[in-house]
């Protein structure tokens, strides 16, 4: 019996073999096919090329499209050449092996002209439907929403019964309404064009607008196209006011890992630290260099930089105290020049190790992408920031409340000399207090990481901003730093599309010199070992 399912198999293989192999001979006919044809002859070729059941297929119309799909003419073989400083490298279209580096005129390219893009796209998104990843399948999907058709409306029917995903079913069921609110009989008009309203997409919103505008239509259907039409645009008025918001709370969490470890210095020390920006830009500089030593793993290298930055930084942040700042207490002047000439040293030494261009560290695949939350898009990377920095906070709100290095730093920061009375060594809580407020600096900076180059001039662009976040927020107030970063961030976002990035900054920085006028312990006022009580 063994046996006998043992020959079946080989000769079900052996078919399948047979049909691939054929499938690909046909699919080199054609494309050899386009190498001598006329471009309205391209169109049918094309057309044959993506009904050949193969992956293949998809591959030769992308390739085609991107330009990369050469023939040799010594021996018609099909290739796909990358361009690298003038070099033709060439692989073979079938296999991907390496076919040599060829001279220009040895190959020739597989020639396009717009009205072959515009059906290369489109029977490139077909394709996409049944043989593409998730994403290609969304991608496909709003580009038949683009430019579909009564030809596609099949396709996508037949995609429907097929498909088991929800999110990808919903994009089908789009696309299907978007091609009868436009090929439909009236009243499947009408019953589509309902079905589309409210939906945020700008090519719904164009079609629904044309059909609105149409005066040869049935007046229940302009009706009906101008109320969804209505609907439509006041959900993308919503959903640009929400992702602006979204996009304030991303700059103030960015904001909040910048001042927390300011904040925690300010308040307990009583020290202004001009180097703060550049243990941000050294927290950064670990995630580079942790990323280096593990390259083939960006998901991992990203969760050891966390701790390697804080511990790093740490360790900066006591020789600073210990070094410089110790010898400076009470003696603000001092202490701002030093940390300011202390700032340009590290500057320069990070350009001396690691040269001064900027550095790209690469995020995770989970930090990639886009996510969609109640109709809003939002990017990842600061999706996942904004729940990195609250989780920081809490961390930092749970050390400074339950444990005993905590409690002895708000010690310090109340009343030092009482502190001091209790056994306290405030000395070493100063110590430890700049280490820590430096760590989570550091740990700011494996976030920046995520969101723009690390260079030597990192620090720089969030100094100013940290000490605004806590000056309004109020010194050495957690909770007021809170505040204010996230204040400022939105504050900045909503203002910034009426007056430009930089107007927008002059503004806040305004508002907040007027604010400390008339409230100069910012939004939460804190008794700190300066103030008599």
């Amino acid at each position: 019996m063994n046996i006998i399912l043992k020959i079946i198999f080989v000769l079900f293989s052996l078919i399948h073999f047979n049909s691939v192999f054929a499938d690909n001979d046909l699919l080199k006919k054609y494309i050899l096919e386009l190498d001598t044809a006329d471009f309205k002859k391209k169109i049918s070729i094309i057309e044959k090329i993506s009904e050949v059941d193969t992956d293949y297929s998809l591959h030769a119309l992308k390739s085609i499209l991107n330009g990369k799909l050469f023939i040799r003419k010594s021996d018609k073989k099909i290739l796909l050449v990358d361009i690298i400083n003038r070099k033709y490298n060439t692989f073979y279209f079938f296999t991907n092996e390496e076919a040599g580096i060829e001279k220009k005129r040895k190959l020739k390219k597989i020639k396009i002209n717009n009205n072959i893009r515009n059906k290369l796209n489109n029977n490139i998104s077909i394709l996409q439907l049944s043989r593409g990843t998730d994403a290609e399948k969304i991608k496909a999907i709003f580009e038949i929403i683009k430019e579909g058709n009564q030809q596609t409306l099949q396709i996508i029917n037949y995609r429907i019964k097929k498909e088991k995903k929800e999110d990808i079913l919903k994009s089908l069921e789009i696309a299907k309404n978007s091609i009868i609110a436009r090929y439909g009989t009236n009243s499947e008009k009408i019953d589509a064009i309902k079905n589309l309203s409210g939906k945020t997409n700008i090519d719904i919103v164009n079609i629904l607008k044309k059909i609105s505008e149409d005066n040869s239509l049935q007046k229940n259907i302009v009706f009906e196209a101008n109320k969804a039409l209505s609907i439509s645009l006041k959900n993308i008025k919503y959903n640009n006011i929400m992702k602006t918001i979204f996009f304030g709370l991303s700059l103030g969490s960015v904001l909040l890992l910048a001042a927390i470890g300011l904040a925690i210095t300010f308040g307990v020390v009583g020290v202004i630290n001009m180097a703060h920006g550049e243990l941000i830009m050294l927290g950064a500089y670990c995630t580079y260099v942790v990323q280096q030593i593990i390259p083939n793993n960006t998901s991992f290298s990203i969760i050891i930089a966390v701790p390697v930055a804080f511990i790093f930084t740490g360790i900066v942040g006591i020789l600073i105290e210990r070094l410089i700042v110790k010898n400076l207490y009470g003696r603000p002047l001092e202490t701002l020049l030093a940390t300011f000439g202390l700032s340009l040293i590290l500057q320069q030494l990070v350009r001396s190790i690691f040269s001064p261009l900027n550095k790209t560290v690469y995020s995770p695949e989970w930090m990639s992408g886009v996510s969609v939350i109640g109709g809003l898009e939002l990017t990842n990377n600061r999706l996942v920031i904004i729940i990195f920095t609250l989780i920081i906070f809490l961390l930092v709100i749970y050390v400074l409340r339950k444990t005993v290095f905590g409690l002895q730093m708000r010690a310090v920061t109340q009343n030092r000399k009482m502190a001091s009375a209790m056994g306290i060594n405030t000395k070493k809580i100063d110590m430890l207090t700049f280490a820590f407020g430096s760590g989570v600096a550091g740990v700011a900076g494996v976030a920046l990481s995520q969101i723009t180059n690390v260079g030597p001039n990192l620090g720089q662009n969030y100094i100013i901003d940290s000490f605004m976040v806590v000056v309004f927020g109020g010194v050495g107030n957690l909770f007021g730093t809170f505040i204010g970063a996230f204040g400022l961030g939105v504050g900045n976002k909503l203002i910034e599309p009426y007056t430009g990035a930089i107007l927008s900054k002059i503004l806040i920085l305004l508002f907040i010199i007027i604010f400390i006028q008339f409230r100069p312990r910012g939004i939460f006022s804190l008794k700190g070992r300066t103030v008599d009580d």
